[in-house]
């Protein structure tokens, strides 16, 4: 089965959002890829304000649709769900295959998005699948450029196959792997970088390597914005137990997660690839 087998898209509004879907859809690794056009009503305190909540998102919807010009191979829908948009986004993923949210992002920090309700933090908070997150100031451009956050944890190594799939058939397309090392005194072997450049070097895929010593979170912020990438891919693990993952992450919420300082203060739109064996 695809990678890539069904994107789903909380439409909000948002321009970046849109952008980042015809993006996608003009890969070759999305090109059997099934669109679900989302938009969330949320329940109205009366009928004549659901009707017209309602009406503005089936005329929301319509318009976005119509950026969409029918061509070969193109699988689009649209769904039209009356709820809290973070819980409705959360269960259409879980209804679908293989699947990959896009969403907005306003860039808040934990307490703020949290004190503010924000649908985004939400859904990273919860989703079990891989997320796209683009700022709602973000300039979205062809990935041509691919940023893949490294270590030997699983989460990063399942971001860096995804990068892989992502960039498959694109002509001229490169990937930075970034390497940040905690100590400059104990730099230690990075067995990841190794497989990953023997792999681009097995496939003929460009590539440079970018290496930083300090904070993962701030180095991984710089290293993109200073590498111009178009495109930032990291693993975003799930620490939760089974039992817990209705719940949000009380340590991403409260503490300071490498991904979730990412996703805050990151300028390119970002990639956060989910993993249930490790922790960041």
């Amino acid at each position: 089965m695809p990678r890539f087998e069904n994107l789903i898209a909380a439409i909000d509004g948002s321009g970046p959002t849109e952008q980042m879907v015809h993006t996608l859809l003009s890969l070759p690794a999305f090109a059997q890829c099934h669109v679900t056009l989302l938009h969330a009503v949320p329940s109205q305190t009366s009928a004549e304000e659901m009707r017209a909540a309602w009406q503005k998102g089936q005329e929301l919807l319509a318009q976005t649709l119509q950026t969409f010009p029918p061509r070969p191979g193109l699988k689009i829908s649209t769904q039209l769900v009356e709820g809290d948009p973070k819980v409705v986004v959360l269960q259409v993923a879980e209804s679908l295959p293989n699947p990959l949210i896009v969403m907005g992002s306003r860039g808040r920090n934990r307490i703020m998005a949290i004190l503010q309700n924000s649908v985004s933090q939400y859904v990273f908070q919860l989703a079990s699948c891989p997320m796209l997150l683009v700022k709602d100031d973000a300039y979205v451009k062809y990935p041509s450029h691919v940023m893949v956050a490294l270590n030997n944890s699983p989460a990063a190594q399942a971001a860096f196959a995804t990068a892989l799939d992502l960039i498959s058939g694109i002509q001229g397309a490169q990937i930075f792997l970034a390497s940040v090392q905690l100590d400059a005194d104990n730099p230690g072997r990075d067995e990841a970088l190794d497989r990953a450049i023997d792999i681009l070097k097995n496939r003929q895929i460009g590539h440079q390597v970018l290496t930083a010593v300090g904070d993962p979170a701030t180095e991984i912020v710089r290293l993109a914005e200073e590498s111009k990438a178009d495109l930032l891919v990291m693993g975003s693990p799930d620490r939760r137990p089974t039992i817990a993952r209705s719940i949000p992450d009380l340590d991403r919420l409260l503490g300071r997660s490498i991904s979730d300082y990412v996703r805050v203060h990151i300028g390119c739109p970002v990639l956060m690839v989910r993993s249930v064996q490790d922790s960041d």
